[in-house]
C-alpha cells in the first residue's frame, strides 16, 4: 500500500473488512487528512451508506482509475 497516491486522488481499492463487509468490495476512495482528530484513512463512497472510513489493514489492493478521453 506504500504506492497508494495519499494526496487525495480517486483510486478504486479493493476492501477486506469482515467485521463490516461493504455491500461492493471494490469501490472508489481517496486518502484523507482529518485535523481535526489528527488521523488519516480511506474515505471510500458508498451509494447506500455515504462515505465510510478505512484504514490501511483493510485495503487488499489499488489501481488507478482509467483515463478518460474525449476522442
Amino acid at each position: 500500500m506504500s504506492a497508494t497516491p495519499r494526496d487525495g486522488t480517486p483510486v478504486i481499492l479493493w476492501i477486506e473488512d469482515p467485521e463490516a463487509p461493504p455491500s461492493y468490495p471494490v469501490t472508489i476512495g481517496a486518502w484523507t487528512p482529518d485535523a481535526e482528530v489528527r488521523a488519516s484513512y480511506w474515505r471510500v463512497f458508498a451509494v447506500e451508506y455515504g462515505a465510510t472510513a478505512y484504514f490501511d489493514p483493510h485495503i487488499r489492493g489499488w489501481k488507478p482509475l482509467p483515463h478518460h478521453s474525449d476522442a
